[in-house]
């Protein structure tokens, strides 16, 4: 199976994973319609385009599961009074967690000068017999992972300057390079709509496969 098959969108820093009935989404932004389908939901941190309330309702359930960090949670609490049986407290420094629709995640650092290590996190998500890593907001890749598909966070402006040299440098330099490269972040901010292919190409020449995702992202 291709590994982009269980992707069922992409909308900036928004992922939707879903297969076998069981759906993900990893920072819940620019939904579109009331689905209120998702069995777990991830949010690397508490800015407004990861954190988004009005977004979370469109998709949450009675028994959604969250894997957040301190401050969304106590956030959570405030805006949906949701159950703390529902809601797994994470950090960069959390172990792998597993949930009983069949995803685990590993949150990994994700950090620069406007998101502090300690803000949010990376995440590694184990899901339909793949691995994807989904970078978050940060100028670092975690170099120890090992994924069949990256998403790389690519705007240019609040993270990862100078992506089209960063990121395949850093994409070089980890332990086991990504089976593919996916760009996110990007064409929602600032004259960022062609970041994706510049991405792309600069990842190709260097040998490095990517595809950029076109369907939904803008």
């Amino acid at each position: 199976m291709d590994p982009l098959e269980p992707v069922r969108f992409v909308k900036h820093g928004c992922v939707c994973f879903e297969h076998e009935n069981t759906v993900v989404y990893v920072d819940p932004f620019g939904i579109s319609d009331d689905a209120r389908d998702a069995d777990l939901i991830v949010i690397t941190h508490s800015h407004d385009d990861h954190y988004s309330p009005a977004d979370i309702e469109r998709v949450r359930r009675e028994d959604t599961c969250f894997a957040v960090p301190a401050d969304v949670a106590r956030r959570l609490e405030h805006d949906f009074h949701i159950d703390d049986d529902y809601v797994s407290v994470l950090s960069f420094e959390s172990p792998r967690i597993g949930f009983e629709c069949g995803a685990a995640i590993q949150p990994v650092p994700a950090e620069n000068k406007n998101h502090p290590v300690s803000f949010g996190f990376g995440v590694v998500l184990d899901f339909a017999g793949f691995t994807y890593y989904l970078s978050g907001d940060t100028d670092v890749l975690a170099d120890n992972v090992r994924c069949d598909v990256l998403f790389a966070v690519c705007d240019g402006i609040w993270n990862m300057p100078g992506y089209e040299t960063r990121i395949p440098g850093q994409v070089r330099a980890m332990d086991a390079r990504p089976g593919l490269v996916v760009p996110y972040h990007y064409g929602s901010m600032g004259d960022t709509r062609e970041n994706g292919a510049r991405l792309c190409a600069a990842l190709e020449a260097a040998g490095i496969p990517c595809r950029e995702w076109r369907k939904g992202l803008f």
